[in-house]
């Protein structure tokens, strides 16, 4: 079953989201003004071979470029709605894009979150009907593992290339990662560079854990192919998971929105100020409190009254695919 979410929250192509945002589409395969060293500092080219001065080079040394950065383009309109992009010192393609393009997609992702809501336990009911069904090694079984994983311990979903850089997450952990003593714990170097312990307080999680390390080779959520060979669950994997069937809509990283907001909403219908609130939503997550109040948190949970928390806590329980703070942020946010 899909959730049916509105046209203009599922659009993903830049050239239609650019003039919504108010923003003029110029990629980064057009020409540019390219960033050349000049002894310890850069001078800027434009694609006629001038020299960019005054206000022109004021405004992209405040896009802040990395100067690490190699390959770099920029854009000559300042209203275009990607401002540079260039390669990162570990080859990595890396962008800047204009603020109210983020402000835009922030908007756009917060916008969605309420139909997530919707399709939550419907994700959640699937998972749980692979994992006991499937057998270990078998594809939906290690896929949803790693979605479950996800959802109880708001892990990134991870990728091969920041992996090969040591910074992990779910579908990139190894057998190395898990930790097992009378608890299970996985122990990585998240996103951040900082190194991330986890209980996973989830029983029934843990032995799903415990049950993939002892047959694996080194991938934590693996699989076996079609021919026999064993392949590691990839960030792709789990996006088409969740897409067939909750909706395209949907993504890996909206379980981390979903949760920090949730954390928030808890926090604060246990009494906690609203610094505070985000402060237990940063450490849910691991990230900085800034991080989180901007991008993982639903404005209305941090816009909202005492008394519409209070009402949408005292009016929840918890059921058989959600938690008291699963349905009084569906409540909110309704």
């Amino acid at each position: 079953m899909s959730i049916r979410v509105p046209a203009e929250l599922t659009e993903r192509d830049a050239e239609v989201l650019a003039p919504a945002a108010g923003l003029v589409y110029l990629p980064d395969d057009e020409p540019g003004i390219t960033r050349v060293r000049r002894g310890k500092g850069f001078s800027y080219v434009d694609a006629f071979g001038k020299t960019v001065h005054g206000a022109e080079r004021d405004r992209i040394e405040a896009l802040a470029i990395p100067p690490a950065w190699v390959q770099v383009w920029i854009s000559p309109d300042p209203r275009s709605y990607l401002q540079a992009s260039g390669l990162d010192d570990a080859g990595r393609k890396q962008y800047r894009y204009h603020d109210d393009f983020l402000a835009f997609s922030e908007h756009r992702k917060f916008a969605r979150l309420p139909y997530f809501g919707q399709a939550l336990p419907i994700i959640r009911k699937v998972t749980q009907k692979a994992v006991d069904r499937e057998p270990v090694g078998a594809r939906d079984h290690a896929i949803a593992a790693a979605i479950r994983l996800i959802d109880t311990c708001l892990l990134r979903v991870g990728n091969h290339r920041s992996a090969a850089n040591g910074h992990y997450g779910a579908t990139t952990l190894t057998v190395e990662h898990v930790i097992d003593d009378d608890t299970v714990e996985l122990e990585y170097a998240a996103k951040s560079g900082q190194t991330r312990t986890i209980v996973v307080e989830d029983d029934d999680m843990a032995d799903i854990l415990v049950d993939l390390a002892d047959d694996a080779d080194d991938e934590l959520f693996w699989f076996e192919d079609g021919e026999g060979e064993r392949r590691r669950a990839t960030a792709s994997d789990i996006n088409e998971f969740i897409a067939e069937h909750a909706g395209p809509a949907f993504s890996a990283k909206d379980f981390r929105t979903w949760g920090g907001s949730k954390a928030a909403l808890e926090a604060r219908a246990e009494g906690d100020e609203v610094l505070e609130a985000v402060d237990a939503a940063a450490e849910e997550l691991g990230n900085t409190r800034a991080v989180a109040r901007n991008s993982y948190i639903h404005p209305q949970v941090i816009e909202a009254a005492d008394e519409q928390v209070e009402a949408a806590w005292n009016s929840s329980r918890t059921s058989k695919w959600g938690d008291r703070a699963d349905h009084a942020l569906r409540k909110l946010l309704s």
